[in-house]
């Protein structure tokens, strides 16, 4: 069994004797407490930022993930292993590390770069895949972003990396339109002076851009004007805007007679014979 053994341990090009012993345990030593060390320091610098405890885990494994395989490797190499196998055992150990953690890898550096370019940040109103909400935190793995509705919603960092993401609070000021319809005897000019305005005496709609009424539709009982304006970019301001926006425009329409219908229906009914 002996002779077995040491046919194969000889066939692999290992030299197993007391000081390579020695050595191996020396690098496997190194290896853990490197880890050890790589935990400290991940663990310190996740305090010093206030950052997320689950991050800090994460980041922890991800280290492990490296540093014990290249260990293995290395003592490998402490017994002599050809540097063809130790590239090839390198390789292997690589490749199925990469493929068991290509979401966390992917996820870990989509956050490294989220916090480098900054597409968004902390308290951004931002929409992607059918949600909006209100970034809460970015950590190294995944966003907390809570919802309009009040859920809260943890999005993997390679998504909003890579996927498309709306930051509806990256700039200072954002547009908004009020559709509203006058009947077909009005005064289009009338009721266009009075929509400018109800824009101009609305508190939150801003006075650095121009606003502006539009003829956008003939419908079957109105015609449609379209008030377009420009306030602070978050959904609060958004919501207020419009909302001032269109009761001012009803004050001032019912203060000088001005219609805005309702859509009509006529219903046919038939007659039993």
């Amino acid at each position: 069994m002996n002779g077995e053994v040491d046919a194969a341990v000889s066939s692999l090009g290992l030299e197993i004797t007391t000081l390579t012993v020695i050595f191996a345990l020396a690098v496997f030593t190194a290896g853990v407490l490197a880890n050890k060390a790589s935990n400290i320091m991940i663990s310190r610098a996740v305090e010093r930022r206030n950052g997320d405890a689950h991050a800090a885990k994460t980041a922890k494994k991800l280290t492990t993930y490296i540093i014990y395989p290249i260990t293995f490797v290395l003592v490998l190499g402490v017994f002599g292993l050809p540097l063809a196998h130790l590239g090839t055992a390198l390789g292997l150990i690589g490749l199925g590390v990469s493929f068991a953690l290509r979401d966390i890898i992917a996820n870990f550096f989509s956050g490294i770069l989220i916090m480098i370019n900054k597409p968004f940040k902390i308290n951004d109103q931002i929409e992607f895949e059918g949600l909006s909400g209100t970034v809460r935190d970015i950590n190294i793995m995944a966003t907390d972003v809570k919802t309009y509705d009040g859920r809260k919603v943890i999005v993997p960092n390679s998504k909003l990396y890579n996927d498309t993401v709306i930051n509806n609070t990256a700039y200072d000021e954002r547009r908004f339109d009020v559709l509203v319809g006058i009947g077909y005897e009005e005064d289009i000019e009338k009721a266009k002076e009075l929509a400018l305005k109800a824009l101009a005496d609305s508190e939150k709609v801003s006075d650095e851009h121009d606003t502006v009424v539009l003829v956008s539709d003939l419908n079957d009982s109105s015609v449609d004007l379209t008030l377009r304006g420009w306030t602070r970019p978050s959904r609060a301001n958004l919501l207020g805007a419009t909302s001032e926006v269109t009761q001012k425009v009803k004050e001032y329409y019912d203060e000088e007679g001005i219609d805005i219908p309702y859509p009509i229906r006529t219903v046919f009914m038939e007659e039993e014979k």
